[in-house]
């Protein structure tokens, strides 16, 4: 009896080693705040006020503006987001980022707004920066994602005080948007090309007729009923309403009007944003208007440059339980090796000496 117990100790200690060593090595510390200063801040965009957190990875080097895609974010993105913040930090980036109006701490609405309305309110965060002590000698610019890319192109046309801009897996034009997010889930479901193509058409035909300038919200629930959608599958009407003012975007002419410096990192894997489009978009129409001007295809990256092999998935809510405790236990390591270092040498060799 004594023996057996000595063997359970024994064997419970090796489990601690091993659990403690796993923790140790992993990149869980990567989900809490960088160990910086840090303050809270409260600025405003018209009669709204926003909410968010400055980290100060140094007194004097370039500051990052984070700017998120789609959805009701706060601002770290329920956290998902620290192991990036962290990794800037830890190379002396500063890092500036605000809950969504009616997001956390911020009143307001974000599915009120347009993508002007986006970009007016990263010009307020911007201003409220520079409104800091020393704010006006630092190098200050914009990490956006996805959706931002209808937000960033056009801060230039607000603001003459950004030094530049990063945009990660930003989106052409909505509607095509779409229509590339449809055909990789039916691709995926194993449908037919002739039968995609078909699939289409049909539903470019009733995203017109459902959310064009004169369609009501009532319609547009009568019709998906009709259809046999349950009330619980249909979307409510603040996101139907954000949809049908936004869904005329197109990011073409903003980034035909940039000239300050743009870095541009697209996932080869991306299931969101058609990763080709995008980079000869922009290869396009940015070209040579600033020497340090990048836009790279990371291969075998996510749509948020995440490693393709273990979470590649158009939606949060599809990531089983192993992919979420895989990335909890990476940290930064779920990036594929060298996107952060690419990030933050170029912000650090493109603000060298701007201010």
């Amino acid at each position: 009896m004594r023996s057996m117990l000595k063997l359970l100790v024994a064997l419970l200690m090796v489990i601690t080693l091993v659990i403690g060593t796993v923790l140790t090595m992993s990149g869980i510390g990567d989900f809490g705040l960088p160990s910086a200063p840090a303050k809270d801040m409260v600025f405003q965009n018209g009669d709204i006020d926003l909410h968010g957190t400055f980290i100060s990875g140094s007194d004097t080097g370039p500051i990052v503006l984070i700017v998120h895609g789609d959805g009701a974010q706060d601002r770290w993105s329920a956290g998902n987001a620290l192991p990036l913040v962290n990794a800037l930090v830890d190379a002396g980036l500063s890092v500036f980022s605000w809950d969504k109006p009616g997001i956390g701490s911020s009143t307001g609405n974000w599915l009120q707004q347009t993508m002007q309305d986006r970009a007016a309110e990263a010009a307020a965060a911007l201003a409220a920066i520079r409104a800091m002590p020393g704010g006006q000698d630092r190098t200050v610019g914009f990490l956006g994602f996805s959706q931002a890319g209808w937000v960033l192109p056009r801060l230039p046309s607000i603001t003459d005080d950004v030094d530049f801009l990063v945009l990660v897996g930003p989106a052409i034009n909505w509607r095509g948007q779409g229509r590339y997010f449809a055909t990789v889930r039916m691709s995926n479901e194993g449908l037919p090309r002739e039968m995609i193509a078909a699939e289409l058409d049909r539903q470019a035909k009733d995203n017109q007729l459902r959310f064009g300038p004169d369609a009501a919200y009532r319609d547009y629930v009568r019709a998906q009923l009709a259809e046999g959608q349950p009330a619980d599958g249909i979307i409510l009407e603040d996101r139907f309403n954000f949809i049908q003012r936004n869904r005329a975007e197109d990011a073409r002419v903003g980034i035909e009007r940039l000239t300050l410096p743009v870095l541009v990192l697209m996932g080869a894997r991306d299931l969101n944003v058609d990763p080709n489009e995008t980079v000869s978009v922009y290869r396009d129409l940015l070209g040579d208007t600033h020497q340090r001007n990048e836009i790279r295809l990371i291969p075998e990256a996510t749509h948020s440059l995440l490693h393709a092999q273990f979470f590649n998935y158009q939606l949060p809510d599809q990531w089983p339980l192993t992919a979420q405790i895989r990335f909890a236990l990476a940290g930064r390591k779920a990036y594929p090796e060298g996107v952060t270092q690419t990030i933050i040498g170029w912000v650090n060799e493109t603000t060298r000496n701007a201010r």
